[in-house]
C-alpha cells in the first residue's frame, strides 16, 4: 500500500519557505511567526494561499469529469435516490458498537465545519435534476413518475473548468487548518463583530456570559426554512463564528460551549496578566481555544473515530500540502452521518430527562431549543453525553436520508443523494479507481467490499450488485466507502482518506500547538494542553458539575453518573413535516398587476394632463381674445345704432343658435328690419342669413316646454330652420313678444306649438340635414343631366338616382344656397344676375326643373348658347341689346369674384379696348352678334366653359366628342405668335413664349393607385442619400440589438442570466444597446450650428443635412420603440426573477443578498437604483414624447419646449440606471461622450447669441393674419437667403423659441420675419404688436438664435432653380428673390452658379399675402435683365376651368396688352393664372428652355399636399427628360 499520509509541495517553494523563515526570524527581533490570520493565509510562508479560506480543494486522485473538464462524472452510474432507498434505508435505533455518544457524533459535525465549508452553490446556479423513482414513498407518493430532486452544483474557482488541463476545482470557504474558524469565523471582519473590544472577550448578550450578543448587525448565516417553511429573522440569532451553527441543536450547543470557553480563557489570562491589553488577551485566549480544539480533535476524537492511534508529531513540515482534498470533503467525512441519531435528549443535572427533540423538526430553529430554558445549552450537552450515537453501519436515519432540510423551493431532501451527487459534481472517479490510486487493492468480488456485511446481511450486498448491474467499476466512492463500514468503524478506504487528511492538517500547520519552533507555547503549556479533554472544557465553561457528567464524554459507560436512556426510534418521535415547495411570488401578484397597470397608465395620464393644459391655455387665449374684442364691441354697438335698416332698438336680440347635435353653437344677433325680413348677424357683424318672413303664408313657431323653456324655433320652408337657445325663459318670451308684435304690424299669421326639447331638436331641419338633402338634390340633377354620359368611377350606391322621391322633386334652392354651391358670395352681382336668370317663375327659389335646365345648358350647350346665357344675364330689361355700361357692369361683377381691385375707369378702358379690337368702337348699344364679335378672339376659351359646383367635381364630365376634336382641350395654353429656336441661350430663351406656354392652370386628375406606384417606383432616385443613411441607421440599430441578443443567448449563457430569465434578458439587452445608440444620436441631430456649418462644406453633397429634423423624429420614434421593448421585456424578466430562490440571484454581483432575504417584485422595481431610475425614466420619456407630439406643439408649445429640457434629467437617469452594474458594465457613456461634447459646444454657441436682446425697429400687422417684424441685425450676424432663425419675445416668455424663415436679404441692414397667426403664441404676437395695443408703449425686445441652414438656401448651387411657394411657405423665397436680384444688379453673379430663377406662387387670393406683392414689385423693378420669371396661380373659387375663369382670362389678356404686361389682379408684370399649376408641363418647359442644363434645383415650401405634388412632377420630369430635377422641400 502506498504511503498517502503526505502530499508534498514542489522543491523550489520549499527552498523559498526556508529562506523566508530565516529572513523573518532575523528582522529587528520581530517574530512574525506568532501571528495567525483568521483566514488561514500565510500559514505556509512558501505558499501563502495553501490552506487558506476561499481556495480550491486539493486533489490526491485524478478527476474523471464527464467531458474531462467540468461535466459531472458517473453519468452511467445508478440513480442516487434508488441507491439511497436500496442500500441506506433500514432500521434506526441501533446503538454504537463502541458506545460512542451522540456528543461524539455531533462533535464530528463540528470538525467537519472547522476545516471545510463547501455548501455554497455555483454562480450561476447549475441544477442537476435527479429522477425520483416512481412510487417513492417520500417524494412521489402518488406514483406520478415525473418527479425529480434538484442538486445545486458546488461553487468553483472561476479560473478553472476551461480545459482538461485545467478541470473544475471546487472552493473551500473555510480555512483548512484547525484554527478555531468554527468559533471565530474565517475573516477578521466577522471576528471584529464577535469581539468585545474593551475586554478581549467575545461579546455577550447577558450579564452572566451565557450566550453571545444578538445579531442586530445582521451578520450572514446559512439559513434554510424551518419545518413551517419560514426563514428565521437573523437579528434574533446570536453572533457566532460558524455560518452553519444553527443547523441543529447539537452543533449549536457546541458553538455556545466554545464561545464560553474563549471567555473562560480570557478571564483566566486577565487574572494572571492584569496589564495585558484587550487585543493581546483576545489573541492569547484564541490561541488556547485553537490548541484545545487541535488536541481534542487530533488525539481524542480522531482515534475513537478510526479505532486506531495517531502517529506522533515529528514537527512542522512546510512541504506538506495542508489543503482539504475533494476526496475527503465529498466522501470520507460524510461517514459522520451514520452516527447521527434521529433525535436528541435534554436532561438536567440530576439526570432527569426532559423534552425529546426530533432532528427533522429542529433544523434551523436550534436556538429555540437551547433558549427554551435558562440552562438550555447545559441540558442539551448533558443529553448528548448521555445518549448513544447510531451504530457504525451503512444505515442513515430517515431524518437525514429522506427528511433532510432542503432549499426553500424544495423543502425536504436526501443527504445520501446529496453526498453521492457531490462526488459526481467533483468529478470523482469510481470506487475501484479511488482504491487503486490510494494504494489499496482493487475489489474483484462483491463480497470483498465488506466480508463482515456479506456474512451477516448478504441480501444488502446482493441489492448493491443488482442496482449496479453487476459492475464493480460503476460504484460511487461514497457508496463503496460507506458499504465498507463495520462495527469497528469506517472501512479501509475512508480510514485511509481521513487519517491522511488530518495528518497533513497537523504536520503542515506552522501554528500547531506542538510546534515548539513557532514560539507560541512553552513545554509546560504544551503539556497542559495535552491534558485538556472535552470534559474539562464542558465543566469549566458551564454550570455542569464534575460529578454530573462522565469523564469521557465521547463514550458512554455504565459507571457514568446517569443511566443510559432508550435509543430513539422514528416511531417514538413526532412525525416529520411533509415535503412541499414554496411560492416565491406569493404576495406579489396584486402589486405586480397594479404597478404595471400604473406604468401603462403613465402615457395616458400625460396625455390627459397635456389635454387639460391645452384646454387651460386655450381658455386663457380665448379670454385674451375676448378682452381684445371688447373694444370692437363698441364699434358693433355703434354700427347697430346707425343701421338704417333697423326700425328701433327693441327689435335687436342677442342669443345663441343651435346648429345640430354634433355642431358647435354660435352667438348671433337677430334684426327685425323694416324690409320685412329677419336678418341674422354674427356678434362680429358678419351677415349670416336673411329670412323673408312675409313670404311665408303662416309662420310656424315651436317653443320648448321643459328644461328651462328657453328654446325657440322658426320653421323656414325650403330652407333650414332657425333654432335659438336663449339664456333664460324671460329672454325667450321677450323675443317671442317682439316677433309677434312685429308680425302683427304686417298682419302676418303665425302658429305657436309647445313640445319637449328632445322632440323640437329631432323635428328641426338643421343645416346638416339640409345639406344632405341638397347633396341628394344635386346628384339627382346631374345624374338626370348626364344619364347618357355616365361616369362609371362614381359610387354606384351613393348615386343611385333612379329612386327619385317627392322630397327631391319638391326641393328648391335659395339664393344663399345657390351662391354656396358656386363658392361665391350671395350678395355678389354675378349671383344676383345668374340667380334671376335661372329663377324663371320669380318666386325667389330655384326648382328642380329650373336647375336641371341650367345644368344641361352649361354642360352640353354650344358656345353660342353659353354666350347667349351670359348676354341675357346682364340684359337687364330683356330688350336684346346691351349698352357699354351694362357690359362694364358684367366685367366688374366677374372681377369682383376674383377680388380684383381694378378701378371703374380701368374697366371702362378695358371694354373700350375690346370694342376697338372688334371694330365696334363707335357703337353704344350691342346686340348679341356684336357681343360675340367682341369675344371672338377668345372663342376657344369658352368652348368647354362650365360652371364649377363646389363639392361636385366629378359630376360634370366633358363631351367626349370635344375631347377628340380639340385634343388636350382642358388645358389652357397661352399661345403667342412668336417662336423660339433651340439655339437660343438660356438667358434669352427665358423670354421665349415657347418657354412659357406650358405654364398652365388646370386641375389635373390623378388616379391614386397610379400616383402611388409612380411615387414608389422613383422614390429611390429622389431620396438616394436619405435611403442610404436610413438603411445604415437601421442597420446599425439592428446590428447592435442582434449582437447583444446573440451575446446573452450564446456567448454569455454560462452567466446564468438566460437560464434565469429565458430570452427576456437577450431581448432587453438588445433593446438597451439600441436605446443607447439612438438616445446618443438624438443629440447629434440637434446640433443646429454644426449642421448649418457642414451644409456649406462638400459633405452636403453626400449627407442630407436638410432632413435633420425629420431624422431626429425617426431616431426618437426608434428610441421609443426600443424603450417600449425594454420595458415590456423587463415586465417578464422581473416576474422570472421574483419567482427564483435568493441563491439563484448570485449572478447579480453588484447586489448582495442576505441568506434570509426574499427579494420581491417591488424590490426589483423600487428597492434598487436600477429599478427606481428605470421607473423615473419611463415617466420622463412619457412626458417628453407626449408633449412633443404635433398636437401638443401646436397648442402648448411652451410646455413642449419646457418638457424637452428634461433630456438632461433623462441622460442623467440613463447613466445612473446602468451605474449599478447589475447585468453588465455600463456602455451608455461610450455612445454618449462624443455626441454630448459636440452638443455642448454647439449649445454654447447658441447661448452666446441667444441672451442678447434685439430691438425691434418696426412692426406691422398685415392682412391675412400676418405680422411683419423688422429688427436690428446683430453685429457679425452672417446668413444666407433661405435660412431661418429662432426668436423669443420677452412678453411671451424669454425661453419660448419659435422658428421663422428670414424674409430679408443678406445685404440688408435689418432682419425681417413674417409671422402668420395660427397658434396661441403667434396670435399673441399679433395682438402684442397691434397698434391699438401698443399705443405709445415701446416695442418689446426679442431674443435671437440662429441662423440655421435649410434646404432652400442651396438655390444658388444650380444653374436653373425653380421656387414653388404655397401659402405662408413663400417666406423663404422673399429673401431669395431679393438676394438674387440684388446680386444681379451689382453684377455679382460670379458669386453664384444660378443664372435663372423661376418663382411659382400658389395662393388662394393675391390679397392673402399682399406684403409679398410689394416685394415682387420691387424685384420686377430691379430685374431689368429678366433673370427672374414669376407666375402666380390664384386657386380660390377656380377649382375647375369654368365659365367665370374663361371670362377672367379674357380680361387678364386684354388688360396686360393695354398696360404693357401689368396684371389686372396683382398689378405685377408677372403672369396670373386661375387654378392650380400643371407642374409636369412646367418642368418640361423649363427643360426645353434650358436644354444644356443637366441638373435643375426645385425648391418647394408649403403644405404637404403641395410639396408632394412637386415631388411627383420632379420624378416624372426626371424620367421623361434628360435633366435631373432635384427636389428640396419644407412643410409647415
Amino acid at each position: 500500500m502506498k504511503d498517502h499520509r503526505y502530499m508534498l509541495l514542489d522543491p523550489m517553494p520549499v527552498l523559498w519557505i526556508c529562506l523566508s523563515f530565516l529572513f523573518f526570524q532575523g528582522t529587528s527581533g520581530v517574530n512574525l511567526g506568532t501571528t495567525q490570520r483568521f483566514d488561514g493565509l500565510y500559514n505556509n510562508l512558501g505558499n501563502p494561499t495553501d490552506g487558506g479560506s476561499n481556495q480550491p480543494l486539493a486533489r490526491n486522485i485524478t478527476t474523471s469529469y464527464g467531458d474531462f473538464t467540468y461535466m459531472p462524472s458517473g453519468q452511467e452510474r445508478p440513480n442516487p435516490r434508488s441507491i439511497s432507498n436500496d442500500l441506506f434505508k433500514g432500521d434506526s435505533a441501533i446503538a454504537s458498537f463502541y458506545n460512542r455518544t451522540a456528543l461524539f457524533a455531533y462533535f464530528g459535525q463540528l470538525v467537519q465545519r472547522e476545516i471545510s465549508d463547501t455548501d455554497d452553490v455555483s454562480c450561476p446556479v447549475e441544477i442537476l435534476e435527479i429522477p425520483v423513482p416512481r412510487g417513492d414513498p417520500d417524494f412521489d407518493p402518488e406514483s406520478i413518475g415525473d418527479k425529480s430532486m434538484p442538486y445545486e452544483r458546488i461553487a468553483y474557482a472561476r479560473s478553472s473548468g476551461y480545459s482538461p488541463n485545467n478541470p473544475r476545482k471546487q472552493i473551500n470557504k473555510a480555512s483548512s487548518y484547525i484554527d478555531g474558524s468554527f468559533v471565530y469565523g474565517s475573516s477578521v471582519v466577522r471576528t471584529g463583530y464577535l469581539r468585545e473590544h474593551n475586554s478581549g472577550k467575545l461579546a455577550c448578550e447577558d450579564n452572566w456570559g451565557r450566550y453571545p450578543k444578538l445579531n442586530n448587525i445582521r451578520l450572514p448565516f446559512k439559513t434554510f426554512p424551518d419545518w413551517q417553511q419560514k426563514l428565521v429573522n437573523p437579528e434574533e440569532l446570536w453572533r457566532l463564528g460558524d455560518t452553519h451553527v444553527y443547523e441543529n441543536p447539537g452543533i449549536l450547543s457546541l458553538g455556545v460551549l466554545f464561545f464560553r470557553y474563549h471567555n473562560y480563557r480570557a478571564d483566566d489570562i486577565r487574572k494572571y496578566n492584569p496589564s495585558m491589553s484587550p487585543d493581546d488577551i483576545f489573541e492569547r485566549s484564541r490561541r488556547w481555544v485553537i490548541a484545545s480544539l487541535q488536541k481534542v480533535i487530533m488525539y481524542d476524537w480522531l482515534p475513537m473515530l478510526l479505532n486506531t492511534s495517531v502517529p506522533e508529531y515529528t514537527g512542522y513540515r512546510p512541504a506538506v500540502q495542508s489543503k482539504v482534498t475533494d476526496l475527503f470533503d465529498a466522501t470520507a467525512i460524510k461517514y459522520i452521518d451514520t452516527l447521527i441519531p434521529s433525535g436528541i435528549y435534554q436532561r438536567t443535572n440530576n439526570c432527569q430527562l426532559l423534552e425529546t427533540h426530533r432532528l427533522c423538526n429542529t433544523y434551523w430553529i436550534a436556538k429555540d431549543v437551547l433558549f427554551n430554558s435558562l440552562n438550555g445549552a447545559e441540558e442539551t450537552l448533558l443529553g448528548l453525553a448521555s445518549q448513544l450515537a447510531e451504530g457504525e453501519d451503512h444505515i442513515i436515519v430517515e431524518d437525514l436520508r429522506s427528511k433532510f432540510y432542503g432549499p426553500l423551493f424544495y423543502s425536504r431532501h436526501d443527504s445520501v443523494v446529496l453526498n453521492i451527487m457531490k462526488g459526481r459534481d467533483y468529478g470523482l472517479p469510481d470506487y475501484n479507481t479511488a482504491r487503486r490510486e490510494m494504494g489499496l487493492d482493487t475489489i474483484t468480488s462483491w463480497g470483498d467490499i465488506n466480508p463482515w456485511l456479506n456474512a451477516t446481511e448478504p441480501e444488502v450486498i446482493e441489492r448493491m450488485r443488482v442496482i449496479h448491474n453487476d459492475n464493480l467499476d460503476n460504484i460511487d466512492i461514497y457508496v463503496g466507502g460507506m458499504m465498507e463500514t463495520t462495527p469497528q468503524g469506517p472501512g479501509e478506504l475512508f480510514s485511509l482518506i481521513i487519517m491522511d487528511q488530518f495528518l497533513r492538517l497537523r504536520d503542515g500547520d506552522r501554528f500547531w500547538f506542538e510546534n515548539r519552533n513557532n514560539g507560541i507555547f512553552s513545554d509546560d503549556e504544551i503539556a497542559e494542553i495535552m491534558s485538556i479533554t472535552m470534559y474539562d472544557i464542558i465543566v469549566n465553561t458551564t454550570t455542569i458539575m464534575e460529578d454530573e457528567i462522565q469523564q469521557d464524554v465521547f463514550t458512554f459507560s455504565h459507571s457514568d453518573p446517569c443511566s443510559l436512556p432508550s435509543l430513539l426510534n422514528s416511531s417514538m418521535l413526532d412525525a416529520c413535516p411533509a415535503h412541499k415547495g414554496y411560492n416565491f411570488f406569493a404576495g406579489s401578484e396584486i402589486p405586480y398587476i397594479i404597478i404595471w397597470i400604473c406604468i401603462g397608465v403613465i402615457p395616458l395620464a400625460c396625455i390627459l394632463v397635456a389635454y387639460i393644459l391645452a384646454k387651460c391655455k386655450r381658455w386663457r387665449h380665448q379670454k385674451r381674445v375676448k378682452d381684445a374684442k371688447e373694444e370692437k364691441e363698441r364699434k358693433r354697438i355703434l354700427r347697430r345704432t346707425l343701421s338704417s335698416s333697423v326700425s328701433d332698438e327693441t327689435k335687436i336680440h342677442e342669443t345663441q343658435e343651435w346648429r345640430g347635435k354634433d355642431a358647435a353653437g354660435r352667438c348671433v344677433e337677430l334684426h327685425l328690419t323694416s324690409k320685412e325680413t329677419l336678418e341674422v348677424f354674427s356678434t362680429e357683424g358678419t351677415h349670416l342669413r336673411t329670412i323673408k318672413l312675409l313670404n311665408m303664408s303662416v309662420i310656424k313657431i315651436s317653443i320648448s316646454n321643459n328644461k328651462g323653456r328657453n328654446v325657440f324655433m322658426i320653421h323656414v320652408p325650403k330652407e333650414y330652420d332657425l333654432v335659438l337657445e336663449f339664456p333664460s325663459e324671460v329672454h325667450r318670451i321677450q323675443f317671442g313678444q317682439s316677433l309677434t308684435d312685429y308680425l302683427g304690424s304686417y298682419d302676418t299669421e303665425f302658429m305657436v306649438q309647445e313640445m319637449s326639447v328632445k322632440e323640437l331638436y329631432e323635428m328641426a331641419m338643421t343645416k346638416t340635414k339640409r345639406n344632405a338633402q341638397l347633396e341628394k338634390f344635386f346628384k339627382t340633377v346631374f345624374a338626370e343631366a348626364f344619364k347618357m354620359d355616365y361616369d362609371p368611377t362614381l359610387d354606384q350606391v351613393q348615386l343611385d338616382m333612379k329612386k327619385q322621391t317627392k322630397e327631391i322633386l319638391q326641393c328648391e334652392l335659395s339664393k344663399e344656397e345657390f351662391a354656396e354651391a358656386l363658392a361665391v358670395k350671395a350678395d355678389s352681382d354675378f349671383v344676383e344676375h345668374f340667380f334671376c336668370l335661372i329663377d324663371s317663375d320669380r318666386n325667389g327659389y330655384i326648382s328642380f326643373r329650373e336647375f336641371l335646365n341650367a345644368v344641361v345648358l352649361f354642360s352640353k350647350g354650344t358656345c353660342q348658347d353659353k354666350l347667349q346665357t351670359m348676354f341675357y344675364m346682364y340684359d337687364m330689361d330683356g330688350s336684346g341689346v346691351m349698352t357699354k355700361k351694362e357690359i362694364c357692369q358684367m366685367f366688374r361683377s366677374l372681377l369682383e369674384l376674383a377680388q380684383s381691385n381694378l378701378e371703374s375707369q380701368e374697366v371702362e378702358q378695358l371694354v373700350e379696348s375690346l370694342s376697338v379690337q372688334a371694330g365696334l368702337e363707335d357703337k353704344e348699344h350691342f346686340r348679341f352678334e356684336d357681343f360675340c364679335q367682341i369675344l371672338s378672339p377668345q372663342m376657344d376659351m369658352l368652348w368647354n366653359a362650365s360652371i364649377d359646383w363646389k363639392g361636385i367635381k366629378n359630376c360634370l364630365p366633358n363631351d367626349k366628342s370635344n375631347h377628340k376634336a380639340k385634343g388636350d382641350s382642358d388645358v389652357r395654353q397661352r399661345t403667342n405668335s412668336h417662336q423660339t429656336s433651340g439655339s437660343q441661350s438660356s438667358t434669352d430663351s427665358v423670354h421665349s413664349p415657347t418657354a412659357r406656354r406650358s405654364f398652365t392652370a388646370v386641375r389635373e386628375k390623378y388616379t391614386p393607385v397610379k400616383a402611388k406606384i409612380k411615387m414608389v417606383k422613383h422614390f429611390v432616385e429622389n431620396y438616394r442619400a436619405h435611403i442610404f443613411f436610413l438603411i445604415m441607421f437601421f442597420g446599425i440599430i439592428l446590428g447592435l440589438a442582434a449582437e447583444r441578443f446573440y451575446y446573452y443567448t450564446v456567448e454569455r449563457e454560462q452567466s446564468g442570466l438566460r437560464k434565469l430569465m429565458s430570452y427576456g434578458i437577450s431581448m432587453t439587452r438588445g433593446a438597451a444597446a439600441a436605446m443607447s445608440f439612438t438616445f446618443s444620436l438624438l443629440l447629434l441631430t440637434m446640433c443646429r450650428n454644426t449642421i448649418t456649418f457642414l451644409r456649406s462644406t462638400f459633405l452636403n453633397f453626400f449627407i442630407p443635412f436638410d432632413s435633420h429634423v425629420s431624422f431626429h423624429k425617426v431616431v426618437a420614434w426608434t428610441a421609443l420603440f426600443f424603450s417600449a421593448v425594454h420595458v415590456i421585456g423587463y415586465s417578464f424578466n422581473f416576474y422570472s426573477i421574483a419567482t427564483q430562490p435568493t441563491r439563484f440571484l448570485c449572478i447579480f454581483d453588484s447586489i448582495v443578498f442576505r441568506a434570509e432575504a426574499l427579494p420581491t417584485f417591488t424590490f426589483w422595481l423600487f428597492g434598487n437604483m436600477t429599478g427606481f431610475t428605470g421607473v423615473l425614466l419611463v415617466v420622463v420619456l412619457c412626458i417628453m414624447y407626449v408633449f412633443a407630439t404635433q398636437t401638443a406643439r401646436r397648442h402648448i408649445f411652451n410646455l413642449f419646449w419646457l418638457t424637452h429640457k428634461l433630456f438632461i434629467i433623462m441622460y442623467v437617469l440613463v447613466i445612473l440606471h446602468g451605474a449599478s452594474v447589475i447585468v453588465q458594465k455600463p456602455l451608455f457613456y461610450a455612445y454618449l461622450v462624443g455626441p454630448a461634447v459636440l452638443f455642448t459646444i454647439d449649445k454654447m454657441v447658441s447661448l452666446s447669441r441667444k441672451k442678447v436682446q434685439i430691438s425691434i425697429v418696426r412692426a406691422q400687422n398685415l392682412p391675412s393674419d400676418v405680422t411683419m417684424l423688422e429688427f436690428k441685425r446683430p453685429s457679425k450676424f452672417e446668413y444666407k437667403s433661405g435660412q431661418w432663425v429662432r426668436i423669443a419675445c420677452l412678453t411671451q416668455g424669454k425661453d419660448e423659441y419659435h422658428p421663422f424663415t428670414l424674409t430679408s436679404a443678406p445685404h440688408e441692414d435689418t432682419l425681417k420675419v413674417h409671422i402668420r397667426a395660427l397658434g396661441p403664441w403667434t396670435w399673441n404676437i399679433r395682438q402684442t404688436f397691434d397698434a391699438q395695443t401698443l399705443k405709445d408703449n415701446p416695442l418689446p425686445k426679442l431674443y435671437l438664435d440662429g441662423p440655421y441652414g435649410a434646404g432652400q438656401q442651396d438655390w444658388y448651387q444650380y444653374e436653373v432653380s425653380v421656387l414653388v411657394g404655397a401659402g405662408i411657405g413663400v417666406t423663404p423665397y422673399a429673401s431669395i428673390l431679393k438676394d438674387f436680384v440684388h446680386m444681379s444688379s451689382i453684377r455679382s453673379m460670379y458669386k453664384v452658379k444660378c443664372q435663372k430663377l423661376y418663382f411659382i406662387w400658389i395662393t388662394g387670393s393675391q390679397r392673402h399675402f399682399e406684403w409679398l406683392i410689394d416685394i415682387l414689385r420691387e424685384v420686377e423693378e430691379i430685374d431689368t435683365m429678366g433673370m427672374v420669371s414669376i407666375d402666380i396661380f390664384i386657386t380660390q373659387f377656380f377649382q375647375n376651368f369654368d365659365l367665370r375663369t374663361a371670362m377672367l382670362y379674357i380680361f387678364e389678356e386684354h388688360f396686360q396688352k393695354m398696360t404693357g404686361g401689368k396684371s389686372v389682379f396683382t398689378g405685377l408684370k408677372a403672369t396670373t393664372h386661375f387654378g392650380r399649376p400643371q407642374l409636369n408641363k412646367i418642368m418640361n418647359a423649363v427643360h426645353r428652355a434650358h436644354p444644356q442644363v443637366k441638373k435643375v434645383g426645385v425648391f418647394s415650401c408649403g403644405p404637404p399636399g403641395v410639396t408632394k405634388g412637386v415631388e411627383r412632377a420632379c420624378v416624372d420630369s426626371s424620367k421623361m427628360t434628360k435633366a435631373l430635377f432635384e427636389h428640396h422641400y419644407e412643410n409647415f
